[in-house]
């Protein structure tokens, strides 16, 4: 062979050397786990939601999803499956191959109130869900009229210990997380107040606004406009910290009762058994893209406070609220259905 056809050769080769390199290099750019060996993922992802189109779970869902299909260039289908007292998801993802394809966007209701509120429930948090991250919280408040007399928690429970009959306390519904929050509050105050389970926050505003109930635990951004609007009075938010929207409103803890924190938050749960380097992708991926600037301020848009945790605050998390709630259960006098 001569000299120059040699070289010509050698030209080649060096030229196909570094357009294979690059394409390499684009595909992990393009699928950041490309580069574990795994693949993952490499065909659309699932996500469960067993609330209707609209809730701020779903907002959660869809916001994620579209952030997971930019950074992996798969496609995220959100799937709605409501009804059956919002546990219809969880219990599909709790049943799926555990490959990382089929993920629960799941609120506290299905993970941590349902299991202890529910018979049958088809399938256990703990044994059966692996949680990734705590997306975000969903804010909770106790509120009262504006022409109620007290102003903070602490003014509640005195009420509670020298009016009869007793204190009128309502919620969003029996069973629900907002009535096992009243009841560990006032287990732990030593109060006893007549419960009034609505069905859904909006049922019990006209009745609070009124006054003919006289404090309601809601969330934060279904009761913001009728405070917003000065009829309603804000006493305290719920969980373990104060909100940036409205700092001046304390949390229970701040008003005298240490270490309380019941705030309702939503989840990414993948099926137990699910491979480690998969999941550990799905906690980086998601807890990273709830952080993003324009998500954090779509979901306070929606009401929503972003999160972020690591893989073991959620379960942690989900561990001291499964307690906290079978507690609640055994105090409030509910009986499971």
């Amino acid at each position: 062979m001569r000299c120059q056809d040699r070289w010509r050769l050698r030209l080649a080769r060096v030229i196909c050397g570094v357009a294979f390199g690059g394409a390499a290099v684009t595909a992990v750019a393009q699928n950041p786990s490309a580069g574990s060996g795994q693949g993952f993922p490499s065909k659309p992802l699932q996500f469960l939601v067993s609330f209707p189109p609209g809730s701020g779970t779903d907002l959660a869902a869809r916001l994620v999803g579209d952030k997971l299909r930019e950074r992996t260039g798969q496609s995220v289908v959100i799937v709605n499956r409501s009804g059956a007292g919002a546990v219809l998801g969880a219990l599909y993802v709790s049943k799926a191959t555990p490959d990382g394809y089929t993920i629960a966007i799941a609120a506290s209701t299905e993970l941590a109130v349902a299991p202890n509120t529910r018979l049958n429930l088809g399938y256990d948090p703990r044994r059966d869900l692996s949680l990734r991250t705590v997306l975000a919280e969903i804010p909770q408040c106790i509120v009262a009229g504006a022409g109620f007399s007290g102003r903070t928690v602490a003014d509640v429970v005195a009420l509670a210990k020298k009016q009869p009959p007793k204190l009128s306390f309502a919620s969003y519904g029996a069973g629900t997380l907002a009535h096992l929050g009243i009841a560990l509050l006032t287990h732990g105050a030593g109060i006893d107040v007549l419960h009034v389970p609505y069905k859904g926050g909006p049922s019990a505003h006209p009745d609070v606004v009124n006054g003919r109930v006289q404090v309601l635990w809601d969330s934060v951004a279904g009761t913001r406009p009728l405070v917003n609007a000065g009829k309603l009075r804000m006493l305290a938010v719920t969980g373990a910290s104060r909100l940036t929207d409205v700092p001046d409103v304390p949390t229970v803890a701040e008003s005298g009762f240490k270490g309380f924190d019941v705030s309702g938050w939503v989840a990414a749960a993948v099926p137990a058994g699910t491979p480690k380097s998969v999941a550990e992708f799905l906690s980086s991926e998601l807890s990273q893209i709830v952080k993003l600037p324009d998500v954090r301020t779509r979901l306070a848009n929606g009401g929503l406070v972003s999160n972020g945790s690591t893989a073991a605050e959620a379960n942690a998390r989900l561990n001291a609220y499964l307690d906290k709630f079978a507690l609640a259960v055994k105090i409030s006098g509910y009986q499971p259905d």
